[in-house]
């Protein structure tokens, strides 16, 4: 058997502010990704690293796997870094919405909550479409139309959507929810 590696990126600079590095549990990889803005705080320009994981868990790595995990971190923190200063003062205009302020914050909520009570006031067909469509992107298209919203809009909701969002008490908490959005300044 050959062993597979514990880091996936070239020893040569390929461009990518990217590496992978195997943790302690079986197919979970642990990503080391550059960011051209933190949307830890404000979404402040500059360069940053963020760490993640293929399967949304909690990394844990082995302790012999630690030295692969800092010389990922120094290779993205490097790319990130030569990236901004070649093409980081045209990554942002100085309009992008700050995803972290508290106005765009609620304006998200409120879009989503809205799109759920869409999709429960035509459930009857949408799941008529679902079942008639011989794939993903024709269901998509379908209910995109029926419901006048964006496909990726659809696509995203669908890829996280409970049943369970359908019942009399779920929608009653999400009208009272949206009442209390749509209010508060």
């Amino acid at each position: 058997m050959v062993d597979q590696p514990t880091t996936l990126h070239q020893e040569s600079d390929d461009g990518s502010a990217e590496v992978a590095v195997r943790t302690g549990i079986r197919d979970q990889w642990l990503v080391v990704s550059g960011w051209g803005a933190s949307h830890a705080d404000t979404g402040t320009p500059g360069p940053h690293v963020r760490l993640g994981t293929n399967d949304g868990s909690d990394p844990v790595l082995k302790t012999s796997q630690i030295p692969d995990l800092v010389d990922a971190l120094h290779t993205v923190g490097g790319r990130i870094d030569r990236m901004w200063e070649t093409d980081g003062s045209t990554w942002f205009t100085g309009d992008e919405p700050d995803d972290n302020d508290p106005a765009v914050k609620r304006q998200h909520r409120i879009e989503s909550l809205e799109l759920h009570s869409l999709v429960a006031d035509h459930w009857t067909e949408i799941a008529a479409l679902l079942v008639d469509a011989d794939h993903t992107d024709e269901a998509i298209e379908r209910i995109s139309a029926l419901l006048g919203v964006d496909e990726t809009r659809v696509l995203v909701l669908f890829h996280r959507f409970s049943l369970f969002t359908l019942t009399r008490g779920a929608r009653e908490a999400r009208a009272g929810t949206l009442e209390r959005l749509r209010e508060s300044p």
